[in-house]
């Protein structure tokens, strides 16, 4: 499945040390199921040229404590890919991307 906007949001971040903070999140949606989910950045929407880091956590309960996201990251032609942890279906997760620009 694929995250899409009506279930994500994503917020720059202030620009520090020559690196951006993008910070993905979505909700708790009974329709992210199936095991593992993607949520899909374009690089150049927030004028980075590559990723320096990604780190993503999940709710364990809603809106309560998070813990790191064993999630799996990949970029292709300027597309960065998050895939969720199989483990968490469901889950309210937010993602940094640490990137350059």
């Amino acid at each position: 499945n694929k995250m899409t906007d009506r279930t994500s949001t994503r917020k720059e971040m202030i620009t520090a040390m020559g690196a951006k903070l993008v910070v993905l999140s979505t909700i708790d949606s009974p329709t992210l199921t199936g095991g593992t989910d993607t949520l899909t950045m374009t690089l150049a929407d927030y004028g980075l040229k590559q990723v320096l880091a990604v780190k993503g956590y999940v709710h364990t309960t809603d809106n309560s404590v998070m813990v790191a996201d064993a999630g799996t990251t990949a970029v292709a032609t300027g597309i960065l890919t998050y895939t969720t942890e199989s483990a968490n279906d469901n889950k309210k997760r937010v993602v940094l991307v640490y990137g350059e620009s």
